[in-house]
C-alpha cells in the first residue's frame, strides 16, 4: 500500500503532510469510541503537532 501511496502522491512533502493528517483525524472518533482515551489524546497531540502553531491561532495579549 505504502507503494501505491507514493505513486499517487508524489515526492511533494505538503500533500503527504496533508493526507497523514486527514487519516489521523479519520481514527480519532475510532478511538474515542472504544474507549481508548489515552491513545486518542497522543493523536490529537500529534495532529496539533502535525499541523504547527498556525492550528492553535492567535490568543490574545500574545505577540
Amino acid at each position: 500500500m505504502k507503494r501505491q501511496l507514493e505513486a499517487a502522491l508524489g515526492s511533494d512533502p505538503a500533500i503527504k503532510r496533508a493526507l497523514a493528517i486527514v487519516l489521523m483525524r479519520e481514527v480519532l472518533p475510532l478511538l474515542d469510541e472504544l474507549g481508548e482515551h489515552a491513545a486518542a489524546s497522543h493523536l490529537q497531540m500529534a495532529i496539533d503537532t502535525a499541523l504547527g502553531p498556525a492550528a492553535f491561532g492567535k490568543i490574545d495579549g500574545s505577540c
